[in-house]
């Protein structure tokens, strides 16, 4: 006989049964979160892109003032990592054209850098190239293709946060040295809504806030992924991205991302 009692026990036993065995830690909830962004951009399909192209309109801007626009088409070739490569090598080649002749261009090979127009080839400042390093490695996008399974790597959920009006979730990932990416999570739908991070110029030593904003995705094949970018440095705005168009996998020549023989190399600026 079922007594009033006995169904309370095993109500409560049952209810006891189905909780977890012990409370998600903050820890495990911030590495989860991020995974699970991963997976909303296309998990292994995501990774599976080895080319990218988006053209669109770009915008920089200085002193909260537009400085330029150019209608820009971006080359973008993922390559695997080498262990045993140095601290400046990247496995990532990019060419931004700024024209529609395609006769001013910037290259990224690897990590380093070229600045092409009619005179010739110019090797970026190396002070620039440092920042786009950075830049690279600690981009979200990035981290979810090369750095995701990274050893030494702490994640911490900080909890619910409103940006730009929308509901998200907050968790801080840090490396083994002490590098911190703050990364905003769309409570809807997981996907990255924003990061941050800290940059010190490496001779003053003065702290800057490196933000990206991450917006309109839409579907590019089987992956998830955001058409319009918005960069931030200590709250003013320095560049913006509207990608038209944008597709992965196009077989790319060599040639796009090498600087052709007949162009002059020219020293660095003074």
């Amino acid at each position: 006989m079922i007594t009033r009692r006995s169904f309370g026990i095993a109500c409560g036993t049952a209810a006891w049964n189905a909780l977890p065995l012990h409370a998600e830690t903050r820890q495990e909830k911030g590495e989860r979160l991020v995974r699970n962004a991963f997976e909303s951009i296309g998990g292994q399909s995501f990774l599976d892109i080895r080319t990218q192209v988006r053209s669109g309109r770009a915008y920089s801007f200085y002193n909260r003032q537009v400085r330029g626009q150019a209608e820009i088409t971006i080359y973008d070739r993922f390559e695997d990592m080498r262990p045993d490569a140095g601290d400046d090598w990247l496995p990532l080649q990019r060419r931004e054209v700024y024209t529609r002749k395609g006769d001013y261009y910037a290259l990224f090979l690897n990590g380093q850098g070229y600045e092409v127009t009619y005179r010739g080839a110019v090797p970026q400042p190396e002070d620039y190239i440092e920042r786009y390093r950075q830049a690279s490695r600690r981009d979200i996008f990035y981290f979810m293709r090369y750095r995701l399974d990274e050893p030494g790597l702490y994640y911490y959920y900080q909890g619910t946060e409103i940006v730009d009006n929308v509901p998200s979730e907050a968790v801080d990932i840090v490396d083994d040295e002490g590098e911190t990416i703050t990364l905003f999570l769309r409570k809807s739908d997981g996907l990255p809504l924003q990061q941050q991070y800290l940059r010190r110029d490496r001779e003053t030593q003065i702290p800057y806030e490196e933000k990206s904003v991450f917006g309109r995705y839409k579907p590019v094949g089987d992956t998830l992924l955001p058409w319009v970018i918005r960069r931030e440095r200590d709250e003013e705005k320095v560049f913006e991205l509207y990608a038209q168009s944008y597709e992965t996998n196009r077989p790319l020549s060599a040639s796009i991302f090498a600087i052709p023989s007949d162009v002059p190399r020219l020293p660095p600026n003074p």
